[in-house]
């Protein structure tokens, strides 16, 4: 089932400014981002942390949502999938949207300190989103909160 509030702000251009994958209805899995260097080779990371709801987290800060604008090509997978990403609000921010083949939001992951992307591919299953840092987000498809993230320059 849609969530209404969801989709309204999506219709707005809006997400909700925190790590996370936000979906259609309306639930919500709090993402936990972070960087280690080692021996001067930092290793990025994002793993699911928490679900929770847009009204549980409305109900504690009812300015969660942030503005975002798509910055790169559009993928049409199998006749059933439009993907692309882009920046929010700040320019720290970067989000990745999933919605079906007529254009109804499926999906986003909002990332509050990945910069923008601006450039997206599709291979096996996975979604190559590059960022303005140098950094590949490799997403899964249909379980998109199975996040890798490695350093790799892009033209």
């Amino acid at each position: 089932m849609k969530n209404k509030i969801m989709l309204e702000h999506w219709l707005n251009e809006e997400l909700i400014g925190i790590n996370s994958l936000q979906k259609s209805n309306g639930e919500i899995i709090v993402l936990n981002c972070y960087n280690v260097t080692n021996k001067n080779n930092p290793l990025y990371y994002s793993f699911p942390l928490c679900e929770t709801t847009i009204e549980s987290l409305e109900k504690f800060n009812p300015d969660i949502w942030t503005t975002f604008e798509v910055l790169s090509n559009r993928i049409e997978i199998n006749n059933e999938y439009i993907v692309f990403d882009g920046e929010g609000g700040m320019g720290n921010e970067g989000f990745i949207a999933c919605t079906d083949s007529s254009n109804n939001f499926l999906w986003a992951l909002f990332f509050t300190d990945s910069n923008p992307f601006y450039k997206i591919e599709f291979n096996n299953n996975e979604i190559y989103a590059y960022s303005s840092n140098s950094l590949l987000y490799k997403v899964n498809l249909t379980n998109p909160e199975i996040i890798a993230i490695e350093q790799k320059e892009w033209k």
